[in-house]
Protein backbone atom coordinates (compact mmCIF):
# COMPACT_ATOMS: atom_id res chain seq x y z
CA UNK A 1 0.00 0.00 0.00
CA UNK A 2 2.74 2.55 0.78
CA UNK A 3 4.07 2.04 -2.74
CA UNK A 4 0.62 2.63 -4.25
CA UNK A 5 0.14 5.85 -2.27
CA UNK A 6 3.62 6.98 -3.28
CA UNK A 7 2.85 6.45 -6.98
CA UNK A 8 -0.49 8.22 -6.64
CA UNK A 9 1.19 11.12 -4.87
CA UNK A 10 3.73 11.60 -7.67
CA UNK A 11 0.96 11.38 -10.27
CA UNK A 12 -1.09 14.07 -8.52
CA UNK A 13 2.00 16.28 -8.20
CA UNK A 14 2.75 15.88 -11.91
CA UNK A 15 -0.82 16.85 -12.83
CA UNK A 16 -0.71 19.86 -10.53
CA UNK A 17 2.52 21.13 -12.11
CA UNK A 18 1.36 20.78 -15.72
CA UNK A 19 -0.12 24.31 -16.05
CA UNK A 20 2.99 26.02 -14.67
CA UNK A 21 5.69 23.70 -15.97
CA UNK A 22 6.56 25.83 -19.06
CA UNK A 23 7.21 28.83 -16.81
CA UNK A 24 9.29 26.79 -14.34
CA UNK A 25 11.26 25.19 -17.16
CA UNK A 26 11.97 28.49 -18.92
CA UNK A 27 13.04 30.18 -15.71
CA UNK A 28 15.32 27.30 -14.75
CA UNK A 29 16.95 27.30 -18.19
CA UNK A 30 17.51 31.06 -17.94
CA UNK A 31 19.15 30.80 -14.52
CA UNK A 32 21.42 27.98 -15.61
CA UNK A 33 22.47 29.71 -18.82
CA UNK A 34 23.12 33.01 -17.02
CA UNK A 35 25.24 31.45 -14.28
CA UNK A 36 27.16 28.88 -16.28
CA UNK A 37 27.01 29.39 -20.06
CA UNK A 38 27.70 26.19 -21.92
CA UNK A 39 28.17 26.21 -25.67
CA UNK A 40 28.94 22.51 -25.98
CA UNK A 41 25.74 22.24 -28.03
CA UNK A 42 27.73 23.56 -31.02
CA UNK A 43 26.27 27.08 -30.97
CA UNK A 44 29.09 29.17 -32.42
CA UNK A 45 29.98 32.82 -31.94
CA UNK A 46 30.89 35.25 -34.74
CA UNK A 47 30.01 38.46 -32.91
CA UNK A 48 33.04 40.24 -31.51
CA UNK A 49 32.58 43.87 -30.38
CA UNK A 50 36.31 44.47 -30.85
CA UNK A 51 36.27 43.31 -34.46
CA UNK A 52 33.91 45.94 -35.86
CA UNK A 53 34.98 46.69 -39.43
CA UNK A 54 35.62 50.35 -40.17
CA UNK A 55 36.47 50.15 -43.88
CA UNK A 56 33.08 51.44 -45.07
CA UNK A 57 33.48 52.85 -48.55
CA UNK A 58 31.37 55.59 -50.11
CA UNK A 59 28.96 55.48 -47.20
CA UNK A 60 28.12 51.78 -47.32
CA UNK A 61 29.43 48.41 -46.15
CA UNK A 62 30.87 46.28 -48.99
CA UNK A 63 28.97 42.98 -49.09
CA UNK A 64 32.19 40.97 -49.20
CA UNK A 65 33.08 42.33 -45.75
CA UNK A 66 29.98 40.83 -44.17
CA UNK A 67 30.06 37.39 -42.59
CA UNK A 68 26.53 36.18 -43.24
CA UNK A 69 25.66 34.09 -40.15
CA UNK A 70 25.28 30.32 -40.29
CA UNK A 71 22.64 28.31 -38.48
CA UNK A 72 22.97 28.75 -34.71
CA UNK A 73 25.70 31.40 -34.80
CA UNK A 74 25.77 34.27 -32.33
CA UNK A 75 26.30 37.24 -34.64
CA UNK A 76 25.05 40.34 -32.82
CA UNK A 77 23.82 42.04 -29.66
CA UNK A 78 20.54 43.93 -29.26
CA UNK A 79 20.19 46.51 -26.47
CA UNK A 80 17.85 49.20 -25.20
CA UNK A 81 19.32 50.98 -22.17
CA UNK A 82 16.07 52.53 -20.94
CA UNK A 83 14.40 49.17 -20.30
CA UNK A 84 17.52 47.12 -19.52
CA UNK A 85 17.45 45.05 -22.73
CA UNK A 86 20.85 43.47 -23.42
CA UNK A 87 20.54 40.23 -25.36
CA UNK A 88 22.76 38.19 -27.73
CA UNK A 89 21.24 37.46 -31.13
CA UNK A 90 21.55 34.05 -32.80
CA UNK A 91 20.78 33.09 -36.38
CA UNK A 92 17.68 30.86 -36.26
CA UNK A 93 15.00 30.70 -33.59
CA UNK A 94 14.87 27.09 -32.40
CA UNK A 95 13.85 26.24 -28.82
CA UNK A 96 17.48 25.44 -28.05
CA UNK A 97 18.68 28.84 -29.25
CA UNK A 98 16.00 30.71 -27.29
CA UNK A 99 17.50 29.28 -24.08
CA UNK A 100 20.61 31.39 -24.79
CA UNK A 101 19.18 34.66 -26.12
CA UNK A 102 17.11 36.08 -28.96
CA UNK A 103 16.65 34.06 -32.14
CA UNK A 104 16.30 35.50 -35.63
CA UNK A 105 13.80 34.03 -38.03
CA UNK A 106 15.40 32.50 -41.12
CA UNK A 107 12.74 34.27 -43.20
CA UNK A 108 14.30 37.65 -42.35
CA UNK A 109 17.57 39.48 -43.00
CA UNK A 110 20.48 40.78 -40.89
CA UNK A 111 20.80 44.55 -40.27
CA UNK A 112 21.91 46.69 -43.18
CA UNK A 113 20.22 44.68 -45.95
CA UNK A 114 17.17 46.94 -46.22
CA UNK A 115 14.62 44.25 -45.37
CA UNK A 116 12.70 42.97 -42.35
CA UNK A 117 14.60 41.73 -39.28
CA UNK A 118 12.50 39.41 -37.11
CA UNK A 119 13.65 38.50 -33.58
CA UNK A 120 11.89 36.42 -30.93
CA UNK A 121 12.67 35.69 -27.29
CA UNK A 122 11.08 34.17 -24.20
CA UNK A 123 8.80 36.54 -22.29
CA UNK A 124 9.88 35.22 -18.88
CA UNK A 125 13.60 35.63 -19.56
CA UNK A 126 15.45 37.56 -22.27
CA UNK A 127 12.48 39.54 -23.67
CA UNK A 128 10.70 40.06 -20.35
CA UNK A 129 11.63 43.76 -20.35
CA UNK A 130 9.76 44.35 -23.62
CA UNK A 131 6.66 44.88 -21.50
CA UNK A 132 8.16 48.29 -20.59
CA UNK A 133 9.14 49.42 -24.09
CA UNK A 134 7.47 52.48 -25.62
CA UNK A 135 7.25 54.38 -28.88
CA UNK A 136 10.36 56.51 -29.31
CA UNK A 137 12.73 54.15 -27.51
CA UNK A 138 16.03 53.52 -29.29
CA UNK A 139 17.12 49.93 -29.86
CA UNK A 140 20.77 49.28 -30.74
CA UNK A 141 21.75 46.26 -32.84
CA UNK A 142 25.52 45.76 -32.97
CA UNK A 143 27.16 43.43 -35.48
CA UNK A 144 30.73 42.82 -36.64
CA UNK A 145 30.25 44.95 -39.76
CA UNK A 146 28.34 47.95 -38.34
CA UNK A 147 26.40 49.26 -35.34
CA UNK A 148 22.76 50.06 -36.05
CA UNK A 149 20.02 51.98 -34.25
CA UNK A 150 16.27 51.54 -34.59
CA UNK A 151 13.56 53.80 -33.17
CA UNK A 152 10.35 52.17 -31.96
CA UNK A 153 7.36 53.29 -34.04
CA UNK A 154 4.62 51.13 -32.52
CA UNK A 155 3.96 48.37 -30.00
CA UNK A 156 1.00 46.05 -30.61
CA UNK A 157 -0.45 42.71 -29.55
CA UNK A 158 -1.04 40.30 -32.43
CA UNK A 159 -2.54 36.85 -32.58
CA UNK A 160 0.34 34.55 -33.57
CA UNK A 161 -1.24 33.71 -36.94
CA UNK A 162 -1.95 37.36 -37.77
CA UNK A 163 1.62 38.28 -36.87
CA UNK A 164 3.07 35.71 -39.26
CA UNK A 165 0.68 36.86 -41.98
CA UNK A 166 2.14 40.35 -41.53
CA UNK A 167 5.73 39.07 -41.52
CA UNK A 168 5.23 36.98 -44.65
CA UNK A 169 3.48 39.82 -46.49
CA UNK A 170 6.29 42.27 -45.70
CA UNK A 171 9.26 39.92 -45.97
CA UNK A 172 10.68 41.48 -49.15
CA UNK A 173 9.42 45.04 -48.71
CA UNK A 174 12.27 47.43 -49.52
CA UNK A 175 12.27 49.05 -46.10
CA UNK A 176 14.35 47.99 -43.11
CA UNK A 177 12.11 47.26 -40.14
CA UNK A 178 13.10 45.58 -36.89
CA UNK A 179 10.33 43.35 -35.52
CA UNK A 180 10.73 41.87 -32.03
CA UNK A 181 8.07 39.67 -30.49
CA UNK A 182 7.40 37.55 -27.43
CA UNK A 183 4.50 35.59 -25.94
CA UNK A 184 1.70 37.61 -24.33
CA UNK A 185 0.39 38.10 -21.67
CA UNK A 186 3.61 37.99 -19.66
CA UNK A 187 2.52 36.39 -16.42
CA UNK A 188 -0.24 33.99 -17.48
CA UNK A 189 0.69 30.56 -16.14
CA UNK A 190 -2.13 28.46 -17.55
CA UNK A 191 -3.04 27.58 -21.09
CA UNK A 192 -1.13 28.09 -24.33
CA UNK A 193 -0.31 31.71 -25.14
CA UNK A 194 -1.49 32.48 -28.67
CA UNK A 195 -0.86 36.25 -28.64
CA UNK A 196 2.42 38.05 -29.22
CA UNK A 197 3.56 41.42 -27.92
CA UNK A 198 5.23 42.87 -31.00
CA UNK A 199 7.63 45.81 -31.23
CA UNK A 200 8.14 47.56 -34.57
CA UNK A 201 11.11 49.89 -35.12
CA UNK A 202 12.57 51.74 -38.10
CA UNK A 203 16.27 52.10 -38.77
CA UNK A 204 17.59 55.54 -37.89
CA UNK A 205 21.36 54.92 -37.92
CA UNK A 206 23.80 52.57 -39.62
CA UNK A 207 25.13 51.84 -43.11
CA UNK A 208 23.58 49.82 -45.93
CA UNK A 209 25.27 46.62 -47.07
CA UNK A 210 25.88 46.76 -50.81
CA UNK A 211 27.82 44.75 -53.34
CA UNK A 212 30.43 46.54 -55.40
CA UNK A 213 29.64 47.13 -59.04
CA UNK A 214 32.08 45.44 -61.37
CA UNK A 215 32.58 45.23 -65.12
CA UNK A 216 32.29 41.47 -65.06
CA UNK A 217 29.31 39.92 -66.83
Amino acid sequence: MPVVFCVLGYALLWLALQPVWPVVSATASFLVSKEAPNFSNNLSVVYDPEALKEEAEAGFIPGENVHFPSDGELYGQVTCSRIGLDVPVYWNDTDEILDYGAGQSLTSFPPGFGRSIVLSGHNMTYFNCLQDIAVGDVIKFDTNWCNYEYTVTRVEVYNENALWDYINENMFREEEELVMYTCYPFYAITGRKTDRLTVFAERTSGLDVKWRETDEV
